[in-house]
């Protein structure tokens, strides 16, 4: 497994302990909404990038895989 792999694995683990953390899962307001409503959708934006940086990472490293085998075939 590759590091770039463990990227997309951050806001997932964010969202998946959601409830069990105590600072979200509390009576209180960010920004006017509910503390895990926030939490939630700030996670869930954040996944996006995540995945885009993970893509990037995996198509340089497949790149580089092929060029170095092309270049030894020569």
């Amino acid at each position: 497994m590759r590091p770039y792999h463990l990227i997309p694995a951050v806001p997932a683990l964010a969202l998946a302990l959601m409830p069990f953390l105590p600072f979200v899962n509390t009576d209180g307001l960010w920004f006017g909404l509910p503390r895990m409503l926030v939490w939630g959708a700030a996670w869930c934006v954040l996944c996006t990038p995540a995945l885009l940086l993970t893509e990037r990472l995996m198509t340089t490293g497949t790149a580089e895989t092929t060029t170095t085998a092309e270049g030894a075939d020569q």
